[in-house]
């Protein structure tokens, strides 16, 4: 097998040993092996400063993580039959859990499948591809997921920013059979329908299953504010358990139609909707004197790039410190961030300088973090993203 060889520069070597998957252009010894000489997505065996194999990947010269690792070898053919074993892993990792069906099926890094995300819907699929290694591979991988899960549909929902960091364009595509407008999802004894085309992420948000059956315990015969609601996730569940009552605030009418028409279907109270931006909502529901006593605030990514460290750290204090206002004495705010860049420790002192800006006290009774289907891999800190503070919010 002839394949390209790309060297690092003398010492850095130590992190891949270790079992990391990426390797920065600023790593890579570039006067023995020029990036400019590659091809985007070509795939290269690496090799450590003394032409000791490092591994098989794939590069990506215009990337600042020049080349990601598929195999801890160099020369490993990456063929249908790679993917499929590779597939059939991430799917025994989820059986243990119960999660055949409805769940994060390849988790990119965490199952050892750089730039692929694929997450099932049933007899549909909905894969990500997010670097120019994968989109090169994707007849490999498609024929893959077409063996491991006889899917009805596969749609590519490829509009992620990250692929205009990897020179590619944005898109949504069907690929395989059909995969209709909406799809379900089934959670909790619920059923959800969801949009794999035009919601957020992939249509949901499975890396939150476990934290919506929490908070759904803490709301039992209470009332809920569910901010940044989306199709109503924790609202609905919560319901379904015993709330007193649930409102819910999105800046998007559509999803929270969604979240009413859920509502209807599951034969539960619809939920009160407030269609708005969520420091105004909070604005408006404290001058109008309403409490609650369990608030979750489950935002977008407030620190998307480590440029937006700052004021994204600002943007978790504020909506912190409005919430804790709302909250009867004692009440439950539960914080979640899916900021990669967002260490747990800052995470912490955001919450709490919140809670202080509302002359409140605060316990943080429980963390979490994502649930099984998006597995953390031990040597790259980055899969570990999700973070959860539940926080029991007291006078001072």
């Amino acid at each position: 097998m002839t394949r390209a060889e790309i060297f690092l520069a003398r010492g850095e070597d130590a992190r891949l040993r270790a079992g990391h998957l990426w390797a920065f252009s600023n790593e890579i010894d570039t006067a023995r092996s020029p990036l400019t000489s590659f091809a985007p997505g070509e795939l290269v065996n690496l090799f450590d400063a003394k032409g000791q194999g490092i591994g098989t990947g794939y590069v990506n010269p215009h990337s600042l993580i020049a080349v990601r690792l598929l195999a801890s070898e160099v020369d490993v053919a990456i063929d249908r039959s790679f993917f499929q074993e590779r597939i059939r892993r991430a799917i025994d990792t989820r059986a243990h859990f119960g999660l055949a069906r409805f769940s994060r099926m390849v988790f990119g890094e965490g199952d050892r499948l750089p730039g692929l995300v694929v997450d099932r819907y049933g007899p549909h699929l909905v894969v990500q591809v997010g670097t120019a290694g994968m989109e090169s591979l994707r007849e490999l991988i498609q024929g893959a997921l077409i063996e491991c899960f006889a899917p009805e549909g596969i749609l590519y929902r490829n509009d992620l920013e990250a692929r205009k960091l990897e020179g590619l364009d944005q898109r949504t595509s069907e690929v395989w059979g059909t995969v209709p407008e909406r799809v379900t999802v089934e959670e909790a004894g619920l059923a959800f329908q969801v949009s794999p085309r035009h919601g957020q992420k992939t249509g949901w948000f499975y890396d939150q299953r476990e934290h919506r059956t929490r908070v759904a315990r803490l709301c039992v015969g209470r009332r809920l504010l569910d901010v940044f609601s989306y199709v109503g996730g924790f609202s609905l569940t919560a319901l379904a358990q015993g709330a007193r009552e649930a409102v819910a605030v999105d800046e998007s009418e559509a999803a929270l139609s969604l979240a009413i028409e859920n509502a209807e279907a599951n034969q539960l109270e619809v939920p009160r909707t407030i269609v708005a931006d969520a420091f105004d909502a909070l604005r408006m529901l404290a001058e109008s004197g309403e409490r609650f006593e369990v608030i979750v605030l489950d935002p977008p990514a407030f620190i998307k790039r480590k440029k937006d460290f700052r004021p994204g750290l600002l943007a978790y204090e504020r909506l912190v410190g409005f919430a804790a206002r709302l909250l009867v004495n004692p009440g439950f705010l539960v914080l979640a961030s899916c900021s990669s860049h967002l260490g747990v420790d800052d995470f912490r002192g955001a919450f709490a300088r919140g809670v202080r800006r509302a002359g409140r006290a605060a316990k943080i009774v429980d963390v979490g973090g994502q649930g099984p289907d998006h597995p953390v891999h031990p040597s790259i800190p980055e899969t570990s993203y999700l973070k959860v503070l539940y926080g029991l919010i007291e006078e001072r």
